[in-house]
C-alpha cells in the first residue's frame, strides 16, 4: 500500500559547481535554497503567490530540519526532489521533502510553516482552500 502525500510537488534539480563546498559535497545552504524551490512549486499549483497577495496573506517558515543520510556530490549530476504536505493544524502545515539521486534517499526534510496577514503581521488560521484539498 502506497502513502497518500498531498501537495506532492517534483522537482529535477541538477548538481551545480557553485553548489558544492570545499569538501566536495553539496554545501547544507543549497538544501534550504532547493527547499525554497519545492515550496514554490508547491505553491503555485495549490495556493500562487499573487492569490495570497491579493488577499493579504503570505507563507512563513516556522522551523526547518535537514537530515543528511549521504552527501550528494557534483558527479551525481541530478537529483530528484519531493516535498507533499505531511500534515496541518488549525495555524501550520508541516512539509515533508526528500532528496534522491537514484533510487537512493540521500536527505530528508521537515519544515513548519504558517499563513501571516501581512498587514498586522500575525499568524492566521490555515486558509480554508488549502484545508479542503488537504482533507480530501
Amino acid at each position: 500500500m502506497s502513502e497518500v502525500r498531498p501537495f506532492l510537488t517534483e522537482l529535477n534539480i541538477r548538481v551545480k559547481t557553485y553548489d558544492i563546498d570545499f569538501i566536495g559535497h553539496v554545501n547544507n545552504a543549497v538544501y534550504v535554497g532547493w527547499l525554497e524551490d519545492l515550496r514554490l512549486e508547491l505553491l503555485d499549483h495549490y495556493y500562487p503567490l499573487e492569490e495570497m497577495t491579493a488577499e493579504n496573506i503570505s507563507p512563513i517558515i516556522i522551523n526547518t530540519s535537514i537530515h543528511y543520510k549521504q552527501g550528494i556530490v557534483l558527479a551525481d549530476k541530478h537529483v530528484s526532489a519531493r516535498m507533499w504536505m505531511h500534515s496541518l493544524d488549525k495555524a501550520a502545515f508541516h512539509l515533508f521533502a526528500e532528496f534522491l539521486v537514484g533510487d537512493e534517499i540521500r536527505c530528508t526534510a521537515t519544515q513548519r510553516c504558517a499563513f501571516v496577514n501581512t498587514k498586522k503581521m500575525r499568524i492566521i488560521r490555515i486558509p480554508e482552500r488549502m484545508k479542503s484539498r488537504f482533507e480530501s
